[in-house]
């Protein structure tokens, strides 16, 4: 019995290790195929969660893989921190043995993109800054009052008005201690406020909500019934 004991844990043990090869030969082969079709600027960190992982590669399904970019160059914007979880995600063993992957079906894809404030005000114009202020977020610009130029700031509150949409409404404005007529107010609160579209975002991805944080926006996006298709994707 002691002998068959031994058996076991052994196997137990080569399977486990199997499966971890596996894993890993899959994460690489996702990771460097994504990297193509998506024209990255670096090779995502990809994690295939579940266990045994042998069974989703020999079903072709995976039930999550995670990617995570940092500092990366996703959809024509630069300095991206990126998280994306695919759910259901459908690559036979053929494929991942294959130099190329035609297209590769998800059933459900969950993102996270944290676009930095100079990304944003760079958009918006010459001399805006966006910044993270209290209550919201802080949007400051040069305009001329009762005929001089002065630096104004306004706190804004952010929300998703489209697809691909973010909008900063102005909501308190701050002048150095100039004084001015309440229809003024509300012009330059109007002025400062802005909507700041994101480029298409890949796997199909639509916003569904964004917050302002320390560093920039952090925007949420989903995608069900979605291909990773190179000739769908904007890498420009």
């Amino acid at each position: 019995m002691r002998g068959v004991a031994i058996f076991l844990v052994v196997l137990l043990g080569l399977l486990l290790a199997l499966d971890r090869f596996g894993v890993a030969y899959a994460e690489d082969r996702v990771a460097a195929q994504l990297q193509e079709e998506l024209a990255l600027s670096s090779t995502p960190e990809v994690d295939i969660t579940g266990f045994p992982a042998l069974t989703q590669a020999i079903a072709g399904r995976y039930d999550d893989v995670r990617l995570r970019l940092d500092s990366a160059d996703v959809a024509g914007l630069s300095d991206l921190d990126v998280v994306v979880e695919l759910h259901g995600l459908r690559i036979t063993l053929a494929e991942l043995f294959s130099e190329e992957v035609e297209a590769i079906p998800v059933e459900r894809i969950d993102g996270a993109v944290s676009v930095p404030y100079a990304t944003v005000a760079e958009q918006i114009g010459d001399g805006v800054t966006v910044a993270r202020g209290d209550g919201g977020v802080t949007v400051t610009d040069t305009f001329e009052v009762l005929g001089q130029d002065v630096p104004v700031s306004g706190t804004g509150e952010v929300t998703v008005v489209g697809p691909q949409q973010l909008a900063v409404t102005v909501v308190a404005l701050y002048l150095a201690g100039v004084d001015i007529p309440e229809f003024l107010i509300e012009q330059l609160q109007e002025q400062l406020s802005f909507t700041y579209e994101l480029p298409p975002l890949p796997f199909g991805l639509t916003i569904t909500d964004a917050r302002a944080t320390a560093d920039g926006f952090d925007v949420t996006a989903e995608a069900t019934d979605a291909v990773i298709d190179p000739d769908a994707i904007p890498t420009d």
